[in-house]
């Protein structure tokens, strides 16, 4: 990346992705909004979270013993500060599907270069870099894409680090599903420790909020196929073990089963179908 995003970028998205959860209650911004909680007051229920993180980095950096821009020029503080806010504040799940249309709609104005580039995604033709990469066009939703990407991508991890993390996810969901319960206010959909099967709810989370940015940004950035495959292997992974923990019928396995096999048809090309054991053999 640092071949054609500026050093400048690359420092303002690393800062970024180190404060972009910075204070986090480990509730949601529904959550916050249901209950009336004074962030989503001082923020008119827009992104409370996202916009206290914003607010907390710039807030430790206004402090000269912690000033991690200090060596930067006003004209270059302004830039860095214009892409933290705007990466982090894109975080906010309630601006996942835009993104999805946006960078869909990034590839289909370089739809021919960015297939061509696909054929030998190892070896950069100098169209690719110049109409795609070096676009100034597309520098700040690049950014702001790969913020949001790396926020939702435990699903595109080996699965030992994959299953870890969701586990960790899910029990801080469960956690506010518990006060949701005692406050006697809507329980959020993954919130709910007594009805939500793990394993289902990852392969729910890969079929509609991963895949559908996944597939946009592996269409556009095609080195980043192999994200992809680890993402189709681990829906497997999961299917795994919601058959071995639920015992379902080989109706319900079927269901899942072609699922599973619908997000990894959703991207074009020759490698794109996970390697399928067969079900009854297990």
């Amino acid at each position: 990346s640092t071949e054609w995003l500026s050093s400048l970028d690359a420092y303002a998205l690393l800062v970024a992705g180190l404060c972009h959860d910075i204070g986090h209650p480990g509730v949601n911004n529904a959550y916050l909004v249901e209950t009336g909680h004074e962030l989503a007051l001082r923020y008119n229920d827009m992104s409370p979270l996202e916009n206290m993180h914003c607010s907390k980095l710039f807030e430790i950096v206004a402090d000269a013993t912690t000033d991690v821009f200090c060596r930067l020029s006003a004209e270059e503080y302004k830039h860095v500060r214009k892409v933290c806010v705007a990466t982090i504040l894109h975080t906010d799940n309630a601006n996942h599907y835009q993104m999805v249309k946006d960078v869909n709609v990034v590839y289909e104005l370089s739809s021919a270069v960015c297939d061509r580039q696909a054929e030998n995604p190892r070896v950069r033709l100098q169209q690719y870099d110049e109409e795609v990469l070096r676009s100034a066009d597309n520098r700040m939703a690049f950014l702001e894409l790969f913020l949001h990407l790396a926020d939702v991508s435990n699903p595109l991890k080996p699965f030992n680090i994959c299953e870890a993390w969701a586990v960790r996810v899910l029990d801080e969901f469960f956690l506010q599903g518990d006060l949701e319960k005692k406050q006697g206010i809507p329980v959020g959909m993954l919130n709910d420790r007594v009805t939500i099967n793990q394993a289902q709810s990852q392969i729910g989370f890969i079929e509609f909020l991963v895949a559908p940015l996944a597939c946009a940004t592996v269409k556009l950035l095609p080195m980043l196929h192999p994200l992809w495959r680890n993402m189709c292997n681990n829906s497997e992974k999961w299917r795994d073990v919601w058959i071995m923990q639920s015992k379902p019928d080989a109706e319900e396995i079927a269901k899942v089963e072609r699922r599973i096999q619908r997000v990894a048809d959703s991207l074009p090309g020759p490698q794109t179908s996970p390697s399928r054991r067969s079900v009854q053999a297990q």
